[in-house]
């Protein structure tokens, strides 16, 4: 027998201030700002001397597919900058003219609203600085309450759950359920990391298979059978006895990196954390593969793992802030970072990009040894959502290139995420 369900809503990300000129990666920096109808229409206004000169030149409408929240889009200047952003590092448009001109994205983010049976959710994009610092080092930053209606930013914008009525049937109705069962198994401390991570995704294959209303009624079970997991520890025994292969681990986290540096708009950030993730796994022109993988293990063993050892709400953060923020396993519509897709193909993108962080948090331990600590992930989870999670067209790639090395299966699943004992 589950237990009964808790309706977990997140308002987490409503407390969120911003540190204005005391950001140390700006986010009018380095990203294209998309610009719904309304804002559009009131930039237009804009006198030629007040800011209307630069909405000339950088607003533009979008030339497909535009719609009412997805219109114009702001594009950076020569710089990678906001052309709005002052020589204070401050906003323009909200110097000049107020919030209330502000665009949705720009008076929302790093908040990430989403709706669900019309109640609002507010979590967190992790590419802000200060939201990556807020949500990873406190460990009850997930249940911390804000007030969603202050008037502090704009409501009128927003994902929603999936309807699941498309082509890809997903059993929405369970939404509830699923969700109270997702945060259970992240959770469930009496389990390492990688195998709640593992787990997710077996119950996300399942749920996958329930091609049909019909096939709905087998939800009950489905979840009590997972409840049972949660509640016994039952695998973990089994799982453990899984081999681990780091150099194919290592290979698609370099790869992976590899074809987002080469397509270009990656920060400074972002690369120098790389930079570590190379020297800390000893990767150079005349290294092999075999001495890249050993020293990758190493560090993983003698300065990673002792980390998260110490600090386990950070990485459960993450996760969990995953997991609202995309409204998983079922996936959002109405948001510019989304692409339909299956139950296990959103498991995927999750485990994949799970992965990664935590392959180059690996690195950069080797790099930084007994210094490891808070600051490294946050500057490195807080680079990698900017380069990573804004980047639609490479969300897309992700999926593919797992496919493509054969890897979208439970053997595949284990191979990204378990570390040698």
């Amino acid at each position: 027998m589950r237990p009964e369900t808790q309706k977990i809503q997140p308002l987490y990300g409503s407390a969120f201030h911003c540190i204005g000129t005391e950001c140390e990666d700006s986010c009018c920096h380095g990203m294209s700002v998309l610009v719904d109808k309304k804002t559009y229409e009131g930039y237009q206004a804009f006198p030629e001397e007040k800011l209307g000169a630069l909405v000339k030149q950088y607003v533009s409408i979008l030339p497909v597919g535009a719609t009412e929240s997805l219109y114009a889009k702001i594009q950076p200047d020569a710089s990678g900058r906001c052309p709005f952003l002052s020589a204070e590092r401050l906003c323009g448009v909200q110097k000049e003219y107020g919030s209330e001109l502000l665009s949705a994205t720009c008076s929302t983010y790093p908040r990430a609203l989403s709706s669900v049976e019309d109640e609002l959710e507010v979590s967190l994009y992790l590419s802000c600085p200060q939201a990556a610092r807020q949500l990873l080092l406190d460990a009850d930053s997930t249940r911390a309450v804000g007030d969603a209606s202050s008037g502090h930013f704009r409501m009128d914008q927003f994902s929603r759950l999936t309807s699941g009525d498309g082509p890809i049937h997903k059993p929405t109705r369970f939404f509830w359920e699923v969700r109270d069962l997702v945060v259970a198994m992240i959770q469930d401390r009496g389990r390492p990391l990688w195998q709640r991570v593992f787990l997710l995704g077996m119950l996300s294959k399942r749920l996958n298979e329930l091609v049909s209303a019909q096939e709905d009624d087998a939800m009950p079970e489905i979840l009590s059978s997972y409840w049972e997991i949660v509640k016994s520890g039952a695998l973990r025994d089994k799982l453990e006895k899984v081999p681990a292969q780091p150099a194919v681990q290592l290979d698609v986290v370099l790869r992976l990196i590899d074809q987002r540096i080469r397509a270009g708009s990656c920060g400074q950030r972002f690369l120098e954390c790389f930079d570590e993730f190379l020297q800390g796994i000893g990767y150079s022109a005349g290294s092999t593969s075999a001495s890249d993988a050993l020293h990758y293990v190493e560090a993983e063993r003698k300065y990673c793992a002792p980390f998260f050892a110490t600090h386990p709400h950070v990485l459960e953060n993450y996760l969990l802030n995953y997991v609202y923020r995309t409204l998983f396993p079922f996936g959002r519509e109405a948001s510019a970072h989304i692409t339909p897709q299956g139950i296990f193909d959103e498991y995927m993108l999750m485990v994949t990009q799970y992965a990664l962080v935590y392959g180059l948090l690996v690195g950069m331990a080797g790099h930084a040894r007994e210094a490891f600590g808070e600051e490294h992930v946050v500057r490195l989870v807080q680079s990698f959502s900017k380069t990573v999670e804004h980047s639609p067209s490479y969300l897309k790639e992700i999926n593919q290139l797992i496919a493509s090395r054969g890897l979208g299966d439970p053997e595949g699943i284990a191979t990204l995420l378990r570390f040698p004992v």
